[in-house]
Parts: C-alpha cells; sequence; structure tokens
C-alpha cells in the first residue's frame, strides 16, 4: 500500500517503497510479479540501491529512507532522527542488515562506487582566488576604516595569526581567514568565545565570519579543530 519510489538492481528487479504499509516490494521488470516484501521501520519514502536509478545498476544493496523511527534509537530528546536500514538484496530473499539513524529529511540518497569519486584533498594555494586571502604571517594584521575593522589572519600548525586584536566596543568586525596548509586533513578552526561564532577552514581555503563587537571586555579565540601539539 503506498507505493512511491523505485530503484532497479542488475539482475532485473525493481525495488518499490510502500509508504503505508513500511515496507519495500520486490517485483520481477517484465511479469511485474510481486516476488518478496520486507517491513522496515517506518513508513519509507525514497530508495536508495546501488546506482540504483542508472542505465548500469550494481545491485547488492539497498537503502531505506525511512521517514519514522518510532523510538528504535535511545532517547535524547524531543528531536528524532529518521531511520536508515540497510538491506542485502542480491538472494531470492531481502535481509535486514542494518539499522541507522540520520537527520531528518533525507530525499534522492545516492549510492555509488568509490572508484568513481576522484575528490581533491586540498585546496590548491594557486587556485584560491579570494581577494581577501594572505599566505605568510607577516601579511597578517587589522585595519580599520570608521567603525569598520577587518582582520586578515592566517591558521597554521598551531597558530593563529595575530594572536590577538584589538577594537572598540560597537566595532563592525570582519575576520578573513586562511588555512595556508597545503597537507591531507590539517584542518583549523576557529571559535570566539561568548560570541557563538565557530568556523572550521580546511586546507587552502579561505572563509570568512562577521560580527559586532558589542560586550566589553576580552575574549578568547582558538582554534576548535586540534591538529598538533
Amino acid at each position: 500500500l503506498g507505493p512511491l519510489h523505485t530503484q532497479f538492481d542488475d539482475q532485473g528487479y525493481a525495488y518499490t517503497s510502500l509508504f503505508v504499509e513500511s515496507a519495500v516490494a520486490k517485483w520481477k521488470l517484465g511479469t511485474w510479479e510481486v516476488i518478496d516484501k520486507i517491513p522496515v521501520a517506518y513508513n519509507v519514502g525514497h530508495l536508495a540501491a546501488v546506482e540504483g536509478d542508472t542505465a548500469h545498476p550494481k545491485g547488492k544493496y539497498l537503502v531505506s529512507l525511512n521517514k519514522l523511527s518510532h523510538g528504535r534509537h535511545l532517547n535524547v530528546g524531543p528531536s528524532q532522527p529518521e531511520s536508515s536500514q540497510l538491506i542485502a538484496i542480491s538472494g531470492e530473499k531481502m535481509r535486514l542488515l542494518s539499522d541507522s539513524f540520520t537527520e531528518p529529511e533525507p530525499h534522492y540518497a545516492q549510492i555509488i562506487r568509490a572508484s568513481v569519486l576522484k575528490p581533491i584533498e586540498v585546496y590548491a594555494k594557486e587556485e584560491n582566488k579570494n581577494p581577501n586571502a594572505i599566505w605568510d604571517v607577516a601579511s597578517a594584521g587589522q585595519t580599520r576604516q570608521g567603525n569598520n575593522v577587518v582582520v586578515r589572519m592566517v591558521a597554521v600548525r598551531s597558530t593563529l595569526t595575530p594572536t590577538h586584536f584589538e577594537v572598540n566596543q560597537g566595532d563592525n568586525v570582519t575576520v578573513h581567514l586562511t588555512n595556508i596548509e597545503q597537507a591531507t586533513d590539517e584542518l583549523h578552526g576557529f571559535g570566539l568565545v561568548d560570541y557563538n561564532l565557530n568556523i572550521v577552514v580546511d586546507p587552502g581555503e579561505t572563509k570568512t565570519i562577521e560580527f559586532v563587537a558589542d560586550k566589553p571586555g576580552v575574549y578568547a579565540y582558538y582554534c576548535t579543530d586540534f591538529c598538533s601539539a
């Protein structure tokens, strides 16, 4: 009951989510016969099979992206995750392998071969065209125009430079932070105490944060992505 979305495998079968019934149906292309059905928890919407909506699906596994979890997880408050269930589809009968709990609400997930992915590992310095990027600590510092203060900052193991800056209460403050690392996985962060500001900057990346210095006093900032001693 309540068919919604369909995925395919490499053996001539299709898999359709049944929202009302909280199940996934497996059926044969050509004869249109339902040959198996597996209950899921609960109220499944989208499905994701391995490259299951391409011209060359790979089969083997399917994830049921369910709308509701209804207490299948440890309860930590009123905000509830969704339930995603991994199902083996190679055999005649579908078989539930694992539950996991994801942020609401899953749509159009894809499962692809890892070999398809060709990600970069750092943002190359020469490709960073941000006009506010700086690449050495000698260029770090602050400038002022009226009540607008701009801080250009460098992050590198294990220091944020400048290590401090001073502004007046009421100033509009802009911080341009460049992570000048060119090594894999050397992320840096910037957190400013009592201003609810926290960013993570990947190697070779520049990010900008803005805030109004509306509180008098001294406030610490620090790297929130620990990388080295």
